[in-house]
């Protein structure tokens, strides 16, 4: 019973062939995504059910979240919005994580293990995940609200797509392969390109948190305008899914390219201007007017040295390498990095109408440049540093060593001196005495 709770819910005669478990486990993945956006707007929508319309429009509310969310784009009354809070992408990503992984223990059962069967039930998985996301999109229409079709197929073929290869990657079969043909430098690299990306989104998860406390009045005053009680779930349950948008702006941030949220809202390092916004409380944190330039410089100084310290010890890793194996990994590592946060900076952006708020979040390409330079540069820095004081703490400890060895041979002739010169003092004494004792006897 163990050994068939990984394949629960795929039936037998799927499960034997790699192409039918691919379509089945793509498509249930779409499905079981939209059960749960279904789920989520069913549960905002009862406390106000008696205003908020039929249920099928919760319904259809519900399955059309779940396609905004693979950033195809969504047209509310004729305005076409392609924001899309990033815990609904990450919702997704789980999802397909998941059905990937079953996919993944069914090709090794069936011992298809080559990279033309892993590409290929890869590329059927996300074609039967996108045909089924275009399928309700043409289904899930709630009156002037609804979901290109093809735009949202394009987008749930390439989130589908990235998430499946990485799948297969990570998985016991892609592994044994990847092992014997992948450079020495590939995985320390990848390593450390994960623990500076981890490091900036940590630091921007704290710099949302502390902005949160310290615009905590107007961030409840906000929330009071919109509506509270009950009839305030639906923004809060939106408010918690652009939780990490705000993380990955704060990010950027600390990165150096700051973020906007329209024409009028622009956040950097060292100053911010601040427009009309939404009502919406966790717009409440963006700070006004000038940044203290203390506070600017220790949030980015301390964000780039934790970044590069933690990226220069895992390029290196627990064995010396040269200097030459160690610059392809933090080629790697900046450029992994710069890769992942322009990937996330472009998921946690985009238009919400095409007015003053027609650009909001980050620049994905200028936050992805900017943190590979960073990780590059300061690591290098680092490195360099550390073997400057490791050759300069060499040289003292043998220049240290070379002058106490020539005072010990300075004292020792020196106090071999002054024994001879008590010898000889001591013969002539001797002789002195002699002279007196010859002269007394005569």
């Amino acid at each position: 019973m163990a050994d068939l709770d990984m394949f629960r819910g795929i039936p037998a005669s799927v499960r034997q062939s790699p192409w039918r478990t691919a379509a089945w486990t793509g498509a249930g993945a779409a499905i079981v995504g939209a059960s749960v956006g279904v789920a989520v707007a069913v549960a905002c929508w009862l406390p106000n059910a008696g205003a908020s319309g039929p249920p099928m429009s919760a319904i259809r509310a519900g399955t059309l979240a779940f396609l905004a969310a693979q950033h195809g784009g969504i047209d509310l009354d004729g305005t076409r919005v392609g924001f899309v809070p990033l815990g609904m992408t990450a919702i997704v990503a789980i999802i397909v994580w998941r059905a990937s992984v079953v996919l993944a223990d069914v090709l090794e059962r069936l011992r298809m293990t080559s990279r033309r069967d892993l590409a290929k039930a890869g590329t059927v998985q996300a074609g039967s995940y996108a045909a089924t996301c275009a399928a309700l999109a043409v289904l899930a229409r709630l009156g002037t609200t609804s979901v290109p079709p093809i735009p949202v197929a394009v987008g749930a073929t390439m989130l589908c797509g990235s998430i499946t290869a990485a799948s297969l990657a990570w998985t016991s079969i892609r592994r044994r392969w990847s092992a014997l043909s992948a450079p020495d430098y590939l995985r320390p690299g990848l390593r450390a390109a994960m623990g500076a990306l981890c490091v900036y989104v940590g630091a921007g998860a704290l710099l949302v948190a502390g902005s949160l406390l310290a615009h905590a009045g107007q961030v409840s005053q906000l929330s009071r305008m919109v509506g509270g009680g009950v009839s305030g779930i639906p923004l809060l349950v939106v408010g918690a899914l652009c939780a990490p948008n705000a993380v990955i702006a704060a990010a950027s941030f600390l990165a150096g390219p700051g973020f906007a949220v329209g024409t009028g809202t622009s956040v950097t390092a060292f100053s911010a201007s601040r427009g009309t916004l939404p009502a919406f409380p966790i717009l409440g944190a963006i700070p006004s007017g000038q940044i203290p330039s203390v506070l600017a410089v220790l949030l980015l100084g301390g964000t780039l040295l934790a970044a590069g310290w933690v990226t220069a010890r895992l390029a290196q890793g627990p064995a010396a390498v040269d200097f030459g194996t160690l610059l392809s990994r933090l080629a790697v590592a900046a450029a992994g990095a710069g890769a992942a946060m322009a990937a996330l900076g472009w998921l946690s952006g985009g238009a919400l109408g095409p007015a003053r708020l027609h650009a909001v979040g980050p620049s994905p390409w200028q936050l992805g440049i900017a943190v590979a330079g960073e990780i590059a540069i300061v690591a290098l820095i680092l490195i360099g540093g550390s073997a400057l004081w490791g050759w300069l703490s060499v040289r003292a400890v043998t220049l240290v060593t070379a002058g106490r060895l020539t005072l010990v041979s300075a004292w020792r002739r020196r106090a071999d001196g002054k024994r001879d010169e008590r010898d000889e003092d001591s013969a002539n004494d001797d002789r002195d005495d002699d002279k007196d004792e010859a002269a007394l006897a005569g």
